[in-house]
């Protein structure tokens, strides 16, 4: 039957999917970092072609290339999976070597955020390969997912809208733990507050002075008590005032972090930024807001649940377990996909912990394990008998 051919397939090239997933993970490149994120994808695309695969490149002028990878372009469309190459870490966070592995554990740059999706995704891709999967099942790499999508811009929502056309459904293949798989991530909107004062000497000068600093300060604690349990978020992490701690600044700067479940939330939230952000708390400041980016919500609605409930049943059927249903706080790629009308499951690439840190780790097992749940759901739904 197909469904063993490709688990076969799955444990035989086990050990070259490690090693693809060594090598990628060396290429250490934040969304910004256009040139090494296109080395990457010369070796992921050069990797994929020798699998028999066709890739195509979509160029983009401020961050790396995009590809999108076909198993059968010419055949029906089954599944369109997803995974980003770039990752928050700059180079050199993990030391030289870049990546290391200690028994099951692989430590790297990307490990599980996100390039262990892209090998297992490949992997998966591969097996089916190899049973004669007669459907097109399509990966797509971006390039800065990390960045909310923001260096791509329309181009790139037009990118998901036209690759995701026609497919039953988008499998993000993210970061997950154990055998969870995300039903549902937060939104993210991320603003930038300039507040501007009047400077001076912090002795002579006080009293004739207008601290930026101490304005924001005001801005930030409103702000926080805004955050709900369960609700919207309002994380300011970045600030950025002063050079000596002598001389009261002309201007202080900070950043917004919000966090949101649905599309509802949108509107309220920007106007409460934009709200507080302006609003003088301390006489003589003044204060801008500016938008630096939006990433809708991936909301867990009644065909994620089903295709979540399908996933399981077939998960459980073939031996791989009990599935998880979790909603993550996290964004992702996924907000797109259900955007463009296509039913879409996050959570499916390779298990760990401590993504953005330098402590992210993969489980080297379980690259074999989520790409049998892919290959999995891929063959049920293409029709062959069990």
């Amino acid at each position: 039957m197909k469904l063993q051919t490709a688990f076969a397939a799955v444990d035989a090239r086990h050990a070259d999917a490690t090693s693809f997933l060594k090598e990628i993970c060396g290429f250490e490149g934040t969304a910004v970092d256009k040139a090494e994120i296109d080395r990457m994808a010369d070796y992921i695309t050069a990797y994929a072609e020798g699998l028999g695969f066709t890739v195509a490149r979509t160029f983009f002028e401020k961050c790396g290339d995009f590809l999108t990878v076909d198993l059968n372009p010419a055949a029906t469309p089954g599944g369109v999976m997803l995974a980003h190459m770039d990752t928050v870490h700059k180079k050199g966070a993990f030391g030289t070597p870049a990546v290391r592995i200690e028994g099951d554990r692989m430590i790297g740059p990307g490990v599980i955020d996100c390039k262990g999706g892209i090998a297992v995704a490949l992997l998966a891709m591969q097996a089916l390969h190899e049973c004669g999967y007669t459907k097109n099942a399509r990966l797509l790499l971006t390039s800065d997912e990390e960045v909310s999508n923001v260096l791509g811009g329309e181009r790139e929502q037009e990118f998901f809208r036209a690759k995701t056309a026609g497919f039953d459904y988008a499998l993000n293949c993210e970061t997950t733990e154990g055998n969870e798989v995300v039903v549902a991530r937060r939104g993210i909107m991320r603003y930038e507050v300039t507040v501007k004062g009047k400077g001076g000497h912090a002795g002579i000068h006080y009293f004739k002075c207008c601290n930026p600093v101490v304005e924001v300060a005001h801005k930030i604690i409103a702000l926080e008590a805004n955050s709900k349990k369960g609700g919207v978020t309002y994380s300011c992490n970045v600030i950025h005032a002063g050079s000596v701690s002598n001389v009261i600044p002309d201007e202080c700067r900070f950043t917004v972090d919000v966090r949101l479940q649905t599309h509802a939330q949108i509107d309220e939230a920007d106007r409460l930024v934009r709200e507080i952000g302006q609003k003088c708390f301390l006489e003589g400041t003044y204060s801008e807001v500016k938008c630096l980016g939006k990433r809708p919500p991936m909301e867990r609605n009644a065909e994620s649940d089903a295709l979540f409930d399908h996933l399981n049943a077939i998960s459980q059927r073939v031996g791989l377990g009990t599935l998880i249903p979790v909603e993550s706080g996290g964004g992702s790629d996924s907000a797109y996909t259900q955007a463009a009308g296509v039913v879409s499951l996050c959570g499916l690439g390779t298990c760990g912990e401590f993504c953005h840190t330098d402590r992210e780790y993969a489980e080297i097992s379980s690259l074999a394990k989520r790409a049998k749940l892919l290959v999995a759901l891929l063959l049920e739904d293409e029709g062959e008998e069990k």
